[in-house]
């Protein structure tokens, strides 16, 4: 009886892991379903075909075989940081044609999906961007073949920019 409580004792700890966040210990992003903006729930229309909702929201991620004019997109987004994240969508057809929606696309999706980390790498890429754009801009100043120098031409063969090769015969008329 003695060595049956430290073999329980242990496997309670063990069982009890999952629940318990370390700090230090990194876990990772699951996500499971569809992602749905509002932006996409915009797009849809009434009378649509399947094929149409499909190529707008991606394929479902449930069809029931029992009720087949009935699409569900669901998503469950457990972040290893921060509350989980869960959304129904659920499309009804009739006649194979979209007649109605339930359900809405929470508003701040990609906010409560994305990490912190992610956000900030996100600010320092937009940074750089603008950092870049600031140091490529010309300098103002005549630019050639735009009034103050005339821009080069190819001399024997007329056209911009073109000098003759040596050695290549002139152009001739009528050709």
């Amino acid at each position: 009886m003695q060595r049956l409580i430290p073999v329980l004792f242990a496997f309670l700890l063990v069982a009890g892991c999952s629940n318990l966040r370390f700090p230090g210990v990194y876990r990772i992003d699951i996500p499971q379903g569809n992602f749905v903006t509002p932006e996409m729930l915009d797009e849809l229309r009434p009378g649509m075909n399947r094929e149409q909702v499909s190529y707008v929201l991606g394929p479902p991620t449930l069809r029931d075989p029992f009720t087949p004019n009935r699409w569900h997109y669901l998503l469950d987004y457990k972040p290893g940081k921060g509350e989980a994240v869960q959304q129904e969508i659920v499309l009804h057809f009739e006649d194979d044609q979209l007649a109605r929606r339930e359900g809405q696309a929470l508003a701040n999706l990609q906010a409560r999906t994305q990490g912190r980390q992610d956000r900030e790498l996100e600010e320092k890429v937009r940074e750089g961007e603008d950092a870049i754009q600031q140091t490529t801009t010309p300098a103002p100043g005549p630019q050639p073949g735009a009034g103050g120098a005339p821009a080069p031409t190819g001399g024997a063969t007329g056209q911009p920019g073109r000098a003759p090769q040596p050695g290549s015969p002139s152009p001739q008329p009528g050709l």
